[in-house]
């Protein structure tokens, strides 16, 4: 029997559905009110490793580095970077598509928290919500991933985006450690 492809972003949303709307059910929740400190504890531990493989990898289309933008976030909020960890191995090259496309894709709900957070008030430490970068990293990305490409490459990006939310969900259970202050 064949396997029947679409666009490659048809196929990454088909594929990590699950794992995101579970990211999502955990995340969503802390944009709001004393929470937003672990949310972007969470969205530090997760992104600092992404990010590392994206610069040494031979990505020339990286998305825009987030981190810089959390620890400014984190610093207002009077909160210590995480010192946590987490590895981030992929296994092949083209699982920078998923990757890239999970980490752009993002910002979309990254923009509704934030809408959110405004009309309830919130005013500060909203360097990484805001950021204008990824928005336009995803629109650009967009196009590329509205093609169909080799079974392989579907299946590595595949992988690729799998391999984030994971990351982030290990991230969310590593983020329920206190935050030092």
């Amino acid at each position: 029997m064949t396997t029947v492809r679409g666009n490659l972003r048809d196929d990454l949303n088909a594929a990590t559905r699950p794992l995101h709307d579970n990211l999502d059910r955990q995340l969503a929740p802390l944009a709001l009110g004393d929470e937003l400190a672990r949310f972007l504890a969470i969205q530090y531990i997760a992104r600092k490793p992404i990010e590392a493989w994206l610069g040494g990898s031979q990505e020339r289309a990286a998305p825009p580095v987030q981190t810089a933008l959390i620890a400014v976030d984190l610093q207002e909020l009077g909160v210590s970077l995480p010192a946590k960890s987490l590895d981030f191995a992929p296994a092949h090259p083209d699982e920078a598509w998923g990757i890239k496309w999970a980490l752009a894709g993002s910002s979309m709900g990254n923009r509704a928290m934030l809408h959110r957070r405004r009309r309830a008030g919130c005013k500060l430490s909203h360097h990484f919500l805001a950021d204008p970068a990824m928005p336009r990293f995803w629109q650009d990305l967009r196009p590329h991933l509205e093609q169909r490409y080799s079974d392989a490459l579907h299946d590595h990006a595949i992988a690729g985006a799998q391999r984030v939310f994971e990351t982030f969900l290990a991230a969310s259970r590593e983020g329920d450690h206190r935050l030092a202050a």
